[in-house]
């Protein structure tokens, strides 16, 4: 009898260490799977599906572009761009599952794009989108040289040339369509499978999530949009790395729109706010609320949320030419930048403490 109780105990051990489920109770009592459901169902699949809207207005406006190549269609097709480029900015936060997989985030947003390779590529009409060589000659860096950053569009795309220029602006446009089809609808498949997964582990569906989350805070929003062009890190300003370069020297405002956009959907998404109505719902502010997670004394998810507001205020304060803001005002850039890491610090230091989960990215810029 003894040794039958023995061996049912080892059994059982076994089972409950080695069985490499990721849906075990994460201990703190907290409903991890209505804060994944609404923002799988309220947040994600809308703010793709509206993306996905964008780029069929954008390829439609692409095709007539080419039937017609004159400036009245070039200025459609720039406005579409940019329409679908803004709501780029809801979806790009969610760099998981397939869209890691597949490298979806560096191939539609690698700021600045590299000019000289899209010409070779034109030229040559040889080129992978898929080679980590060519990320930075597509996605809508690539669009903006290609609609904005060429001397003189329409002469080029009527020119000797122009065929080559309008094939290529219409792979850009097929790429970015496959692509961004294949996430919308892996999101919409795999749906009851990501919200399953509760536990508390490394590949659990809310552990990846926050931490991509805090990585695009950290990287995509505080470094490539604010950081790098005001030369946080290489200690000398780079105007000419600001986001959506050449459409910003068109218009004065492009850059900053961007980043007003993305800081937006930053906020809500960390307060469960569904996309486009702002409902309320269930998201990261509500877990720590339940946790009584302070930061100094203060409530930790009003402690975040006071800093987004007091960042997004000092956005807004801000030239609406970001290029002119570095050139002739670097200081208040700079001081923009620190606000901004004060939410670096509370949503990776503080809030994964409470929340239990372990950072999944190497911090490679001495933060």
């Amino acid at each position: 009898m003894k040794k039958i109780i023995t061996a049912i105990t080892i059994s059982l051990l076994i089972f409950s260490c080695g069985s490499g489920s990721d849906n075990t109770n994460n201990g703190d009592g907290f409903n991890r799977s209505a804060l994944l459901t609404n923002i799988t169902d309220n947040i994600i699949i809308p703010a793709y599906a509206n993306f996905y809207n964008h780029i069929l207005e954008l390829e439609n406006a692409t095709t007539l572009f080419i039937s017609n190549t004159d400036q009245l269609h070039l200025n459609i097709l720039k406005q579409k761009w940019f329409n679908a480029y803004k709501s780029w900015q809801h979806i790009e936060m969610f760099d998981i599952n397939k869209a890691e997989e597949i490298f979806y985030r560096r191939k539609m947003n690698a700021y600045p794009c590299d000019a000289n390779r899209i010409e070779l590529n034109i030229l040559n009409n040889n080129y992978d989108f898929n080679d980590p060589n060519h990320f930075a000659a597509q996605g809508f860096p690539a669009l903006d040289y290609m609609l904005n950053g060429l001397s003189d569009e329409i002469s080029i795309y009527t020119g000797s040339n122009g065929s080559m220029y309008l094939n290529y602006l219409q792979d850009l446009i097929s790429e970015i369509k496959t692509n961004t089809i294949d996430i919308k609808d892996e999101w919409n498949t795999n749906r009851d499978n990501f919200i399953s997964s509760t536990g508390n582990t490394a590949t659990s569906s809310l552990n990846k999530l926050t931490n991509d989350f805090i990585f695009y805070y950290e990287k995509g929003l505080r470094a490539n949009k604010i950081g790098i062009p005001a030369g946080v890190f290489s200690g000398t300003p780079l105007p000419d790395k600001v986001e959506c370069y050449y459409y910003n020297l068109e218009t004065g405002n492009a850059s900053k729109t961007l980043m007003l956009e993305a800081f937006n959907a930053v906020k809500t998404t960390f307060n469960g706010q569904a996309f486009e109505t702002l409902s309320d719902g269930v998201g990261l502010a509500n877990y720590l609320q339940y946790l009584n997670a302070l930061s100094n004394g203060v409530n930790l998810d009003i402690d975040i949320n006071n800093v987004f507001e007091e960042s997004i205020t000092a956005l807004s304060n801000l030239d609406d030419d970001f290029m002119s803001q570095i050139i002739n005002n670097n200081y208040d850039m700079l001081v923009t930048y620190d606000k901004i890491q004060q939410g670096v610090v509370l949503l990776k230091t503080d809030m994964l403490g409470y929340l239990n989960i372990d950072v999944d990215y190497v911090d490679a810029d001495g933060d």
